[in-house]
């Protein structure tokens, strides 16, 4: 019965490892891309975007979606500790 519960302690180490370093490959690259999508994303909306006053409302909302975006990330993988 003993090694039984040595695989098992064995086998949540395992996995808690690779938990730890799953979330901490989904944070880091996001933070890798959180400054390109800043400068390239309201580029491509000055670009894309015909009418001037819908070209302020695109960055305007591609700037709130990267914050929303990184806020979901940071829930998902447990480093938001406040309820917003």
């Amino acid at each position: 019965m003993q090694h039984n519960t040595i695989f098992i302690r064995f086998i949540r180490s395992l996995l808690n490892i690779t938990s730890k370093i799953i979330t901490f490959t989904i944070h880091h690259a996001f933070e890798a891309l959180i400054g390109p999508l800043i400068v390239i994303g309201p580029i491509l909306c000055i670009m894309l975007v015909e009418p001037w006053p819908m070209k302020f409302v695109s960055i305007g909302v591609w700037l709130v979606f990267l914050y929303f975006l990184s806020k979901a990330i940071d829930k998902l993988i447990g480093r938001d500790k406040r309820d917003n």
